[in-house]
């Protein structure tokens, strides 16, 4: 037998989803809140637990209620150790949906 050990499967923990849930307190700096959903392991429930994290936002492009993608890397403060990666889905108010779903109904009746 050899010695050599079985090849590790790496997990990335470092990279999170989550929802912006603040800004413009700081500067550069927004707050991220993310959810995760486990199974209670004696009582079989799931149960949802959410953290919120300090996010360097060099751009300072990102708005609340933004999902967004971000990624442990070297400390930027004392407690801000993760930085914005990308928006992945940037937030749009319910008024400009219905506003936006109303136009675009317009535009097929005149269409038709």
């Amino acid at each position: 037998m050899s010695s050599a050990a079985a090849p590790r499967i790496r997990v990335f923990s470092h990279i999170l989803k989550g929802t912006v849930t603040k800004t413009g307190a700081m500067r550069k700096t927004i707050t991220v809140t993310v959810a995760r959903e486990f199974e209670h392991p004696v009582v079989l429930k799931k149960l949802r637990r959410t953290k919120k994290y300090l996010v360097h936002d060099e751009a300072e492009e990102a708005k609340v209620g933004d999902k967004v993608t971000i990624r442990h890397g070297k400390p930027h403060s004392a407690r801000k150790h993760f930085s914005l990666t990308s928006i992945d889905v940037p937030f749009v108010p319910p008024k400009s949906r219905v506003i936006q779903a109303i136009e675009e109904s317009r535009a097929e009746e005149s269409r038709t």
